[in-house]
């Protein structure tokens, strides 16, 4: 027998549950609209970094609290959390492999220029791609919506 992936046992929703559901995502989303506002002044890597872990934070707390709210409009908003974090991650994973090919090249390895002239383009798509989803999400009457229930 397969578990339901968010389900904890024993945890049924109630009033006080609510409130302490309430004050932590309105945390985790406070906190994730100041990252994305510092990503946005810079649009560095270390920003971006702290923009992907509270999408991550965000994201697994509100799997604790999927009892407490009305369904449709939460998993509206989790999907976005979703896709916002598999973007970020994949500009990072690009990130990454920029950092590992520069460490080759100290090493005098031979990398070709067309193979990181690629990953920079791929880099540079998925980023204006991530940019885009993310001044939507800010702009969204799912997240607007959200916030005047846990306000």
């Amino acid at each position: 027998m397969s578990k339901k992936k968010w389900k904890v046992e024993k945890l049924r929703y109630s009033k006080h549950l609510l409130k302490i559901a309430n004050t932590i995502l309105l945390n985790r989303f406070d906190n994730l609209l100041f990252y994305i506002d510092e990503y946005f002044k810079t649009k560095e890597i270390e920003p971006l970094h702290d923009v992907r872990i509270a999408l991550r934070r965000v994201r697994y707390n509100m799997e604790l609290f999927l009892v407490c709210y009305e369904k449709k409009l939460f998993m509206r908003l989790y999907y976005k959390i979703e896709k916002l974090q598999d973007l970020s991650g994949s500009v990072r994973d690009l990130d990454v492999f920029l950092e590992n090919i520069n460490l080759l090249k100290k090493d005098n390895v031979e990398v070709s220029d067309t193979l990181e002239y690629k990953i920079k383009e791929k880099r540079h798509n998925l980023q204006e791609e991530f940019e885009k989803e993310l001044k939507k999400f800010v702009k969204s009457r799912t997240l607007k919506s959200f916030f005047k229930i846990i306000s």
